[in-house]
């Protein structure tokens, strides 16, 4: 086997551009299960959004961060952040105020919340899912991007110390869920809930972006990256997709219940925990995927690096933020669906996600943009 030695460079990341698209069709099959087929389980599904935070930290740290000079571009960082994610965000927010009933009474600082993306902050079902549901995720993002730029200026082994920080702060979350008999979904909104608590609230998710951090950091140490045959490439995504695909069968089939796990001191806080770790479990082996196809060694790569791929990674945000408000608005115009209707369903969403990424985010994004020096394209994050 021969092996060259290659530097890195902050050049395009496709196969990872690619896989957001993955990560966004799995929530979207989440959201739909029970709607186009009876309810069925389907597994975690939902950890598409953990591979999103993972991700996140990896590429932000990939794109801002020096590992030499240990400089991280803070103004662009910030610019670019909310050049990416705040003008679909709001638009998103309008079709959501046009098109679908939303709840009453109007709430004046529920809407300035979410306007603001601060509404996952709040853990009362009001407010983090409140408009547009999906979008708790990306005001959960907007703490991590507050974050990043002090979690890059510690130590690694001050990163390590405050992942198991956010693990303690997990666990004590889960006891005050616990002490106060938190409801686990309170559609009333008038409670605290420990979904607001556990599930939309950034210091709970708070360990999977770190994660994307810290694999970043110490893949970018590297001084230099050894690269291999293109079978052994190939041979290692192929493992990292498998270690996955255990992974997700583990937790599908009961593995996230702490339910024996007597060093816990209550059953409430182990159930608490056990549906935390159900949502959150695989933000390990996404990582292990993330790392293996950002080194674009293999076959899988290569094929996740076509352009229509790509593409669809892009359109993946949009896809992400609008496919609620559509499933929402098809729910109150019908009520009998088909499996085939879900195919024309996709087609649509998708169709509505390219409009809104070639009409709105890109635009918005070069407009908010136009004074930075460009750059090569990089992944979207």
């Amino acid at each position: 086997m021969m092996m060259v030695s290659e530097r890195p460079t902050p050049a395009t990341l496709p196969a990872l551009t690619s896989l957001r698209f993955f990560a966004a069709l799995a929530i979207v099959i989440h959201h739909c299960n029970g709607v186009f087929w009876p309810a069925a389980d389907l597994g975690p599904l939902d950890a598409g959004v953990s591979f999103f935070f993972v991700l996140s930290g990896f590429i932000l740290t990939y794109v801002y961060f020096d590992p030499v000079s240990g400089r991280f571009a803070l103004q662009r960082f910030y610019t670019a952040r909310i050049a990416r994610i705040w003008p679909l965000h709001l638009v998103c927010l309008l079709l959501t105020i046009f098109f679908v009933n939303v709840p009453e009474p109007f709430d004046p600082a529920v809407l300035l919340a979410n306007s603001l993306m601060l509404h996952a902050w709040i853990p009362f079902d009001r407010y983090f899912f409140s408009y547009n549901y999906a979008s708790w995720s990306i005001s959960t993002e907007l703490f991590f991007y507050l974050m990043l730029p002090l979690l890059l200026y510690f130590a690694t082994w001050q990163r390590y110390a405050l992942l198991l920080l956010s693990l303690a702060t997990v666990l004590a979350l889960a006891q005050v869920g616990a002490a106060e008999h938190l409801p686990v979904w309170d559609t009333s909104g008038d409670f605290l809930s420990s979904t607001g608590l556990l599930y939309t609230n950034p210091l709970a998710r708070f360990a999977e972006f770190l994660v994307g951090v810290v694999c970043a950091v110490q893949w970018l140490k590297k001084a230099t990256v050894q690269t291999s045959a293109r079978w052994l490439g190939s041979l290692i995504e192929c493992t990292a997709i498998a270690l996955f695909a255990l992974g997700f069968n583990f937790f599908m089939h009961g593995g996230a219940t702490l339910a024996d796990a007597r060093w816990l001191p209550a059953a409430p806080t182990r159930a608490l925990l056990s549906e935390w770790l159900s949502h959150v479990g695989l933000t390990p082996f996404a990582a292990i995927v993330i790392v293996v196809f950002a080194r674009h060694r293999g076959y899988l790569s290569q094929l996740l690096s076509q352009r229509w791929l790509v593409f669809l990674g892009e359109i993946s945000f949009a896809l992400y933020l609008v496919h609620q408000i559509a499933l929402r608005w098809l729910q109150q115009h019908g009520s009998h669906f088909t499996l085939s209707d879900f195919g024309l369903f996709m087609l649509g969403i998708i169709v509505l996600a390219t409009l809104l990424h070639v009409a709105i985010e890109r635009p918005a994004r070069t407009w908010l943009m136009h004074w930075q020096r460009p750059r090569a394209a990089l992944p979207q994050a």
